[in-house]
């Protein structure tokens, strides 16, 4: 007689996809039905970090399948931040829950402690910050010993160390340590970063720099501070990342990067040329409807090509340059990018304006910018990115003075708001335009007893209302993304640039088509959701 088999729940199918998948060389199946799962089972999480728990070894012998559990974690943590982000206290409370829960089956030995580590990742790479109750059991767990012996007892082993494990890569070498660290006190990457400056190792201080980039301030001054005293010792290559970086952070932490480069300058160390580098392709995502928009450029490296990304969401959210790759796969990873979202090939100007305009919004937040960014600059050979926001009403001056003067005429113009929603090109560009966060929830919630289209009223003159202005932005980006695209494609930027200067002029947003279907969209995804 069989034994009967326990029924896999949809978070082993998920986990065993992923592992499956990377076990082959190919990225995880992040496609349509993850995300729809991600999205509506968030406290799957707990299921997902005991699935990883129990495969990993000691405790388990399927170490693939526990890393599938835990991309699979972080997917649904990402999920949760996004909905943190929108004002869900809900989701914030489940985090903080999740945390609490970890934390607790570490302490009662139900599980590895080591699995502190690969959670604290996950949070990383959620961009979610760890709980101070996280952390601190985090920093009770002992340290990890090499297969060779125990970690090198003085600093500058350990450092040399692990710059050989990065190949001595900057870059590799920040990220590496900010992952690893990000369950840290802030304090204690503070000293971390400023050891890196102050170990006496070329490649450490090289790292260093780019820890002036550090999401958290207390970690920017710290290795400020370090950086200054060993300033006459940097590179040529160093003051030029230390100039091209200066205006990337808060307005009053400046003055800090100054004082290096000036004890730079003393000692005679000139700045060093941007390394060759080019771009031969650019593509831009459309503006969804929380803001974010993606790049991709495409660099040639001899016979390969190198993929670098920036992604920004009211500010610089991301940014990376990946290894050098062939033809197919950067194809197989552009084609990925335009299953996930509608992309049109841009220019560099429009590149370096959208840059330079969430470079200030970021620095409005006193944030700083991902060190990718560096990165990317140095990857196209040389990017002098300079805050400087994008004044809305400048920028829509200038695309309504194209717009033919045939199309002002009050019917015509009348005919264009009202009809907004039919433009043949918008179909795919707007399936992400909605309303999701909790004031348009508990809106929603509140008026019980209407119909779709007089509920969709309420809302065109209630909640969202209130965000005319964020709307009026995101239908003038997207109408500047579409104006990238040749001539003889047609796309609708006059018909867009129009509707976002009716939402700037305070015109009724029943009378507009496009935010009436805004506002249909948002009840669909609230009902679909479960949040009505």
């Amino acid at each position: 007689m069989s034994r009967a088999q326990t029924k896999s729940s949809p978070t082993d199918e998920h986990a065993r996809r992923i592992a499956q998948a990377i076990a082959k060389g190919r990225p995880p199946p992040f496609n349509d039905a993850l995300e729809r799962y991600c999205e509506s089972s968030p406290r799957e999480i707990f299921a997902a970090f005991t699935g990883a728990a129990r495969h990993m070894p000691p405790a388990g012998d399927d170490e693939p399948l526990a890393i599938g559990y835990l991309f699979l974690l972080q997917r649904l943590l990402e999920h949760l931040r996004y909905r943190t982000d929108r004002g869900y206290a809900d989701a914030s409370q489940l985090i903080a829950d999740f945390q609490a829960d970890v934390v607790a089956q570490v302490e009662a030995g139900n599980v590895d402690g080591r699995m502190l580590d690969f959670v604290g990742g996950a949070l990383h790479q959620s961009k979610i910050p760890t709980s101070p109750e996280f952390a601190a059991a985090l920093a009770k767990q002992p340290v990890d010993r090499d297969e060779d012996g125990p970690l090198p007892a003085d600093v500058h082993g350990a450092l040399a160390g692990i710059l050989d494990a990065c190949d001595g890569d900057p870059f590799m070498t920040v990220g590496a340590l900010t992952e690893s660290g990000h369950s840290m006190p802030e304090d204690a990457r503070g000293a971390l970063a400023a050891a890196l400056a102050l170990a006496g190792i070329p490649k450490a201080r090289s790292a260093a720099v780019l820890f002036l980039l550090d999401p958290n301030s207390t970690v920017r001054r710290a290795v400020a501070g370090a950086l200054a005293q060993v300033g006459a010792s940097l590179t040529p290559t160093e003051v030029r990342r230390l100039i091209a970086m200066r205006n990337w952070r808060p307005e009053n932490e400046r003055t800090e990067v100054d004082a290096i480069i000036r004890k730079a300058r003393a000692a005679g160390i000139d700045c060093a040329p941007w390394e060759a580098g080019s771009v031969e392709a650019i593509v831009a995502t459309t503006v969804d409807g929380a803001a974010t928009q993606g790049f991709l450029l495409i660099s040639p490296v001899g016979r390969k090509k190198r993929i670098s990304s920036v992604l920004t969401k009211g500010g610089i959210a991301d940014a990376w340059s990946g290894e050098p790759e062939s033809r197919r796969q950067i194809e197989m990873s552009l084609a990925a990018a335009g299953m996930e979202a509608p992309t049109l090939a841009v220019s560099r100007s429009y590149l370096d304006r959208s840059v330079a305009h969430h470079l200030a919004l970021s620095i409005e937040k006193r944030e700083a910018p991902p060190f990718g960014l560096l990165q990317v600059a140095e990857t196209i050979g040389g990017a002098d990115w300079q805050p400087a926001r994008m004044a809305f009403g400048e920028t829509l001056a200038g695309l309504i003075a194209e717009v033919p003067k045939a199309m002002w005429e009050l019917a015509t113009l009348a005919s264009v708001l009202r009809k907004s929603n039919e433009l043949a090109e918008l179909e795919a560009v707007s399936q992400s335009w909605f309303e999701d966060d909790s004031q348009v929830a508990q809106a929603v919630e509140h008026a019980h007893g209407r119909g779709r289209a007089k509920l969709a009223t309420y809302l065109l003159q209630s909640v969202i209302a209130r965000h005319r202005d964020r709307w009026a932005d995101v239908v003038l980006r997207t109408a500047l993304w579409m104006r990238e695209a040749p001539p003889e494609a047609g796309l609708c930027w006059r018909q867009l640039a129009i509707v976002a200067k009716a939402l700037a002029d305070g015109r009724d947003m029943t009378e507009i088509g496009l935010m009436r279907d805004i506002a249909l969209r948002t009840i669909a995804v609230l009902r679909d959701a479960g949040r009505m």
